[in-house]
Formats: C-alpha cells, structure tokens, sequence
C-alpha cells in the first residue's frame, strides 16, 4: 500500500481555540482590576476627595424669581429678648442687697455715729476701687484697726472691673455699731447695706 505522503504535508492542522486556563486567567484579572477600581472609588484616601464629594452631593439652592420675591413681601419678625439668667451671681447680688441711707437710721446717736436699731443682717462697704492694689491696702489698714474685711471683684457692663471692700456680715447690731464707730473715729466713710431674705 502506497501512502500519499505529499497531501500529508500540505496538510494544516485544525485550530480549536485558547486552552480553558487561558481564558480563566484573563477572567480573573479582568475581575480583580474591576474589584481594585470599585474599592477605590468607595474608599476616598484624603480629605479633597471627601470634601469634593460632599460638595457634589448637597443640593444646589433655587434661584428667586423676581417677579415671586416683589410679589411675597414678607414682615419682619420680632425676635424675642433672651431670658433673664436665674443664678448669675452679679445680677441676682444686687437684688439682695440695699442701701440704708443716714436719714432712715433712726437710732441714738453715740461716739458720733447713729445706732442701728432694726434687726437684719448687714454689711459695710468701705470702698471700691478699679485697682486691686489700693483695695488690698485698704483691706491690710481696716485689719490694723481690728476690722476683718473682704474683697469682692465684680464686672459692670462686661467692660469694668471694680473691687469692693466689705466688712460684715453683722447679724449682731452691737458688732455693727461698734465698727461704724470705730470707721467714723479714722474718718472713714462707709455705705450701710442691708441683705434681704
């Protein structure tokens, strides 16, 4: 039997395809790249990406139509005044405290002085002053007469600070008539206050 070796070598082998791990490898990489941009996308890395976001997604604002705005006048609203604190310290302070005049001290007058008679609780103010300095050296010179006094700093219309110098308080109306006595004695003038409540 002859063969025929001559069809034989013009003869082309047939093409079936790419192999099937080909095919998968480029599935796969096509797959992770997709994955790779998606995580990129929904995970901003700085804060431009954020903020540029964020800005893309707020709604735009309308604009007014002239004719609209002329024609809806609206009135002016009355905004109401804050509320009144309730335990501010300098405001409620001086709700608390009265001043006696001379003329309503209606006592006996001894070692120059008019005695208090009516029963309270009451302080003497002996000075005040915006330098905390001369406070402190009135403070130190009551002490030296036997007169312990305090020193209250208090702020008036959010701009001055002022330093009270205060003796008291006296419940006792002897103790009290006795330093403004001994006050008057070293020509020192002091307002009589008298606490509510």
């Amino acid at each position: 039997m002859a063969r025929d070796y001559k069809h034989r070598a013009n003869r082309r082998p047939s093409r079936k395809g790419a192999p099937g791990w080909l095919w998968l490898a480029t599935g796969l990489l096509a797959g992770l790249f997709v994955a790779f941009l998606v995580y990129l996308k929904g995970e901003p890395s700085t804060a431009s990406h954020r903020t540029a976001h964020t800005t893309l997604a707020a709604p735009l604002p309308h604009p007014i139509d002239q004719d609209a705005r002329s024609v809806h006048k609206t009135k002016p609203v009355k905004i109401p005044p804050p509320p009144k604190p309730k335990f501010d310290f300098y405001t409620i302070l001086p709700e608390q405290e009265v001043v006696v005049p001379d003329h309503d001290i209606t006592g006996s007058t001894r070692k120059g002085v008019r005695q208090v008679e009516k029963p309270g609780k009451y302080l003497l103010q002996v000075g005040s002053f915006q330098n905390h300095k001369q406070a402190d050296e009135l403070k130190a010179k009551l002490a030296l007469l036997g007169l312990e006094a305090s020193i209250q700093t208090v702020t008036i219309n959010n701009n001055q600070t002022w330093n009270r110098v205060r003796i008291g308080p006296y419940t006792n109306l002897g103790a009290l008539n006795d330093a403004r006595a001994r006050l008057n004695a070293h020509h020192i003038k002091a307002i009589l206050l008298k606490l509510k409540g």
